[in-house]
C-alpha cells in the first residue's frame, strides 16, 4: 500500500493506493484488510476516513467481502430513518433521496443509541455530474461553531422524536415496519427498550422518542466531536428530510415525520440551526468518486453527507 492526501492542507481523507508495481484486485484489497485490521485502525483513529482506490471493486458481493474483512460483524440496519434498499448481507444502497436534493453532514444513526462505529461506501457507478459523498470531521466542526451555540448544544443535549407510519397509512418517510425491517410489534418494543428509547404505539402508528448528546467522546481518542443530527431531523428547517416530510401543522398533537429539540424540551432556533450549517460549509471535504472507490469512516470522527448529482449514480453502504 502507498498512502498519501490527495487534497492539499486537508487530512481526510487519507487515500490509499496499491504500491507502485503492485497489480490492484480486490482479492488484494481483502487478503491486505484481513491482516491489517490495526492500521486501519490506526488510520481512521487519526484522520477519520481512508479512501481505497485502484482495487476494482465492482459489486455488491465483493463490496461485503472487502467490508467483512475489515470489520466481520456487519450489522443491520435496523432503526434507521432513511430510504435505502436492502441488497442482503447486511449490504444497502446509499440514502435514495431524489437527485436533486442534498443530504446535509451527519453522523449515521446518531439518533438512537445502536450507532455504527464504522461506515464503508462503495462507488460502483460515479454520477455524470455531482454525487460527491461530502465529508468532514467532527472535531473541526466542533471547532469551527460559535461558541454560544457550541455551549448550548452541550449543556441541553438533544431529544428525537418521530411518528413512524404503519405501513398501511400514506404518508411521508419509512413505516415503522421497514425501520425496524420487522412486522412483530414485540420485537420493536425488545429494540426500543434495548436502545432507552421511550415508544408508543398511535392510530397510524409508532410514536419514538430519544435523548442522545449533541457531543461525544471518541471511545479510543478522547477527543471531543459534534455528533447528531438535529439540523436534519428539525420540522421546520429547510434540509431533504424535511422537504419529503409533511410539514409540523399547528394543533396537530403528533404529526408523522420526525422534530428535534433540546434534551430539556426547548425549541432550537433556526439561527442556531444555521450557525452549524455554517460550520459544516466551513469544514467539509468534497472529492470526486471513481467507480470501484471504497470510503472507509469512523462514524464518530467523521461526518457524511450527498451531493445533489446528475445521471446514473449506484453508490452502496456497509456497517459495522
Amino acid at each position: 500500500m502507498q498512502t498519501r492526501y490527495p487534497i492539499d492542507g486537508l487530512t481526510m481523507p487519507l487515500l490509499t493506493e496499491p504500491a507502485d508495481g503492485d497489480e490492484g484486485s480486490p482479492s488484494a484489497l481483502i487478503d491486505w484488510a484481513s491482516g491489517n485490521r490495526r492500521k486501519l485502525d490506526e488510520w481512521l483513529h487519526r484522520d477519520g476516513a481512508v479512501l481505497f482506490r485502484g482495487f476494482g471493486i465492482d459489486s455488491p458481493g465483493t463490496f461485503h467481502d472487502v467490508a467483512a474483512a475489515m470489520r466481520p460483524e456487519l450489522m443491520r440496519y435496523v432503526g434507521g430513518d432513511s430510504p435505502r434498499t436492502s441488497l442482503g448481507d447486511n449490504v444497502y444502497t446509499s440514502t435514495e433521496f431524489p437527485p436533486e436534493l442534498e443530504i446535509g453532514l451527519h453522523n449515521e444513526l446518531s439518533y438512537t443509541h445502536a450507532w455504527p462505529d464504522n461506515l464503508f461506501f462503495c462507488c460502483l457507478v460515479a454520477a455524470e455530474a455531482g454525487g460527491e459523498t461530502h465529508i468532514a470531521d467532527g472535531r473541526r466542526v466542533l471547532e469551527a461553531l460559535d461558541p454560544d451555540v457550541r455551549e448550548r448544544f452541550i449543556e441541553r443535549a438533544v431529544t428525537y422524536r418521530q411518528h413512524l407510519r404503519d405501513e398501511s397509512v400514506p404518508g411521508p418517510g419509512k413505516s415503522w415496519q421497514e425501520s425496524f425491517e420487522t412486522s412483530d410489534r414485540a420485537e420493536v418494543e425488545r429494540i426500543c427498550r434495548a436502545q432507552d428509547m421511550e415508544a408508543a404505539w398511535s392510530e397510524r402508528g409508532l410514536v419514538t422518542i430519544l435523548h442522545n448528546p449533541a457531543v461525544v467522546k471518541h471511545p479510543h481518542t478522547g477527543d471531543a466531536c459534534w455528533f447528531n443530527q438535529t439540523d436534519l431531523w428539525h420540522a421546520r428547517f429547510d434540509t431533504v428530510k424535511e422537504q419529503e416530510s409533511k410539514r409540523r401543522d399547528e394543533g396537530e398533537e403528533e404529526p408523522l415525520g420526525c422534530h428535534a429539540c433540546f434534551g430539556d424540551g426547548g425549541e432550537i432556533s433556526i439561527a442556531d440551526l444555521e450557525a452549524v450549517r455554517s460550520a459544516y460549509s466551513r469544514t467539509e471535504v468534497v472529492f470526486p468518486w471513481r467507480a470501484g472507490d471504497v470510503l472507509v469512516m469512523d462514524n464518530v470522527l467523521a461526518m457524511h453527507g450527498r451531493k445533489p448529482f446528475r445521471g446514473p449514480r449506484r453508490v452502496l453502504v456497509a456497517m459495522a
